[in-house]
């Protein structure tokens, strides 16, 4: 949700530049989703400058890296509890209709996202799994055997334990 709430921010920022300047926001778009400390030296000097269009896309970049800051180096949820109300104050400051939407889901959401902090357990393996039985289905559109179906879906779901757990 925050890379979304900076791609739009930079998105309403571009149509108010000039046409060079616009240009090459949306050329280097991907530089702004990056994270700070994965920039390439030249990606870096590329980045300084598509900040200094628009002080809002400076100020949304901050915030977007005070939050994997926070997200990475919470050690206990009690701290991690009170670097996300820091996070959030900052993120109030900014007036953008797309980082107020990110804020309210980001608040509704507080709890669970807190969470991770007690245990470091994320729903990437489910997810993943759920992605494979999507693609799975997209393929075996018209397949009559439904045991065969439900067949491929385990050995898809389960190739990595087949492969390394026997």
């Amino acid at each position: 949700y925050v890379t979304e709430a900076l791609q739009a921010v930079r998105k309403s920022v571009q149509k108010q530049l000039a046409p060079y300047a616009k240009k090459d926001l949306k050329q280097h778009f991907r530089i702004i989703g990056k994270r700070r400390d994965q920039l390439k030296n030249d990606e870096k000097n590329s980045l300084h400058r598509l900040l200094q269009y628009a002080e809002i896309l400076h100020q949304v970049y901050s915030w977007k890296e005070t939050f994997i800051e926070w997200y990475d180096c919470s050690s206990t949820y009690e701290l991690a509890k009170k670097g996300f109300e820091r996070w959030l104050t900052q993120g109030t400051t900014i007036k953008h209709p797309a980082v107020e939407s990110c804020l309210l889901t980001m608040r509704n959401w507080q709890e669970e996202i807190c969470n991770y902090h007690q245990l470091r357990f994320t729903n990437a393996a489910v997810e993943g799994k759920n992605n494979l039985i999507k693609a799975l289905q997209r393929r075996h559109f018209f397949t009559r055997n439904l045991q065969h179906y439900k067949e491929t879906i385990l050995l898809e779901c389960n190739a990595e334990w087949i492969q390394y757990g026997s």
